[in-house]
C-alpha cells in the first residue's frame, strides 16, 4: 500500500473516531424540537428510503451519526455512502450519466455543476424552497447562508445545491516560530517566498527544531487538486486560464510570473522531501505533527488542529489570508454542497434531507467536523469557540470577498481544462520548462473550446 493512500485512510479514520465520539454524546443531548419548530409536516414522507452519497472528509463524517436524527423526524430511513473522493467522484458520474437514480442526493462541487446542470443531470431547487409544505422560509433563514457559497451552489441563475461546508485556501503558519525567529507574516508572494528561505535557515540552525520544514501547499495534479492553491496567485498577478469570450489565455505573461513563482514556493529549499508528490492530507498531517511551519491549507483545517486531542500544535498556529499579488489579493473559495439527482424517484424525501443538514440547527452540530457557510453559527458560536484573531480575521475575510475564478464557477469545461493545466504544473515542478509547458497545455484548452463552438 502506498504511503499517500496509508496516510489518506488513516487520517480519515482518525478524524472520523474523534467525530463519532463527540457526536455521539451530542446526539443524545439532542431533542427534535430544533427541526420541529419549522412550520411543514416532516412526516410527509415517512416509509421512504433515500440514497445519500458522500465524500469522505470531516464535515460529511460529522453528518453520519446524526442521521438517525433525521430518521426519527421525517420517519424516512437513509442509505448514507462514503467514498474516497476520486472513487466518489466515479460512483456519481456513472450514476448521472447511466441515468440510474441510485443516488437520490449527491455531494456536489462547483467544479462539476456547470456540466451537471447542461446536462439536465440535477433537479433545480426553488421548487422545492420555495414550496410551503416543503419548506419553512421564516425557519430556513436562507439568508443566513454565505452569500459567496451560495454562489457556488447556482448556474445561470438556477440553484443546483445547497451548501454545508465552506473554505478556500488560507495561510496557516506556526506563531510560535514566527515570533521566536522574528519574522512578519508575509503580505505578498515575493514576501512568502523570501519568508520560506529565512525560516528554513532558522530551522537548519536550530537544534530543537531538526527536520521542521518550511512550507508546503498542493502540488499533485487533478481538477480540484494543484489547481485550487495555484488558480488564486493567477488571478493575484491579473492572470486568467480562459476570458469570459473563451479566449485561452493560460500562457499570458500574468500567468508564466505566477507559475514560476508557485514552482519556487513548493520546490527546493524549505519544502519537505518529495514536495512534488504530497497529498493535502499529507500536508495536513505534517502540519498537525509540528513537523510544517507554514502551508496554504484550506480554511476547515481548523477543526483538525485547534485541540490537543487533534493535534500537538494546537495552541501554537494562527492563520492570515494568502498574500497579495501587483494586481490584487485573491483565493478560491469551495462549498460542499447537496443536490438533487433528477431521476431519483423520492426527490421530495430527498428535499427534505437537504433542508435538514443544511439547517441553522444541524449545522451547529455538525461545526465540529466542519466549516459551516451559516454566519450566524460564526458569529454566536465558532468566533469565540477558536481563541485565533488572526484566524477569526481571515474568516471574516474570506466570507466578504472569496469568490471564484471564471475557470472555477461552473463552467462544463472545467473539468477537462483543470486537467490540462493541472498536469502541465506538476511537469513544471519536476522540471519542465515554464513556456514551453504552458504554450503546449494552451494549445490543447484552445483545440478544446474550438471544438465546443463547432458543435451543434
Amino acid at each position: 500500500m502506498g504511503m499517500g493512500i496509508l496516510l489518506n485512510r488513516t487520517f480519515t479514520l482518525l478524524c472520523y473516531a474523534f467525530i463519532l465520539c463527540h457526536s455521539l454524546a451530542t446526539q443524545a443531548e439532542t431533542s427534535l424540537s430544533h427541526w420541529q419548530q419549522a412550520k411543514i409536516d416532516w412526516r410527509a414522507h415517512q416509509g421512504a428510503h433515500i440514497n445519500v452519497l458522500a465524500d469522505q472528509q470531516p464535515a460529511f463524517s460529522a453528518l453520519k451519526p446524526y442521521l438517525p436524527l433525521f430518521e426519527e423526524l421525517t420517519g424516512i430511513s437513509v442509505g448514507f455512502h462514503a467514498l474516497e473522493q476520486s472513487k466518489m467522484r466515479h460512483r456519481r458520474t456513472a450514476d448521472l450519466e447511466k441515468g440510474l437514480g441510485l443516488y437520490d442526493v449527491l455531494p456536489m462541487g462547483v467544479t462539476f455543476l456547470g456540466q451537471a446542470h447542461a446536462k439536465g443531470y440535477l433537479a433545480p431547487l426553488t421548487p422545492y424552497l420555495e414550496n410551503p409544505t416543503l419548506t419553512d422560509l421564516d425557519w430556513y433563514k436562507i439568508s443566513d447562508i454565505s452569500r459567496n457559497s451560495l454562489a457556488l451552489s447556482r448556474i445561470d441563475g438556477t440553484l443546483l445545491s445547497l451548501p454545508f461546508d465552506f473554505s478556500a485556501p488560507i495561510y496557516f503558519y506556526r506563531k510560535d516560530l514566527f515570533t521566536e525567529f522574528d519574522l512578519a507574516v508575509p503580505d505578498t508572494y515575493e514576501d512568502l517566498l523570501k519568508t520560506k528561505l529565512a525560516l528554513q535557515h532558522a530551522l537548519d540552525t536550530s537544534p530543537q527544531h531538526k527536520g521542521v520544514r518550511a512550507f508546503a501547499a498542493r502540488t499533485l495534479p487533478g481538477a480540484g487538486l494543484n489547481t485550487w492553491t495555484i488558480l488564486p496567485i493567477i488571478r493575484a498577478y491579473g492572470g486568467q486560464i480562459i476570458t469570459q469570450d473563451e479566449q485561452a489565455t493560460s500562457n499570458s505573461q500574468a500567468v508564466r510570473t505566477a507559475v514560476t513563482l508557485y514552482r519556487d514556493l513548493v520546490t527546493g529549499y524549505g519544502n519537505p522531501d518529495n514536495s512534488q508528490i504530497l497529498h493535502f492530507y499529507q500536508i495536513r498531517e505534517l502540519f498537525k505533527q509540528g513537523k510544517l511551519a507554514s502551508a496554504i491549507i484550506a480554511s476547515h483545517f481548523y477543526n483538525e488542529i485547534d485541540t490537543p486531542e487533534e493535534s500537538i500544535i494546537w495552541d501554537k498556529w494562527e492563520a492570515a489570508p494568502l498574500p497579495k499579488g501587483p494586481y490584487s489579493r485573491e483565493t478560491s473559495p469551495w462549498a460542499w454542497s447537496f443536490a438533487i439527482n433528477a431521476k431519483s424517484a423520492n426527490k421530495s424525501a430527498a428535499w427534505l434531507f437537504i433542508q435538514w443538514a443544511t439547517s441553522e440547527q444541524t449545522a451547529t452540530l455538525l461545526s465540529t467536523g466542519g466549516s459551516p457557510p451559516r454566519q450566524q453559527i460564526w458569529q454566536k458560536q465558532l468566533f469565540n469557540l477558536v481563541n485565533k484573531p488572526g484566524f477569526n480575521n481571515t474568516m471574516l475575510w474570506v466570507f466578504e470577498h472569496a469568490t471564484p475564478s471564471y475557470i472555477q464557477s461552473g463552467i462544463t469545461l472545467f473539468p477537462e481544462i483543470g486537467e490540462i493545466i493541472s498536469h502541465a504544473y506538476s511537469q513544471i515542478f519536476y522540471g519542465a520548462d515554464v513556456s514551453n509547458t504552458l504554450d503546449s497545455s494552451n494549445k490543447k484548452i484552445t483545440q478544446l473550446l474550438n471544438n465546443k463552438k463547432e458543435q451543434p
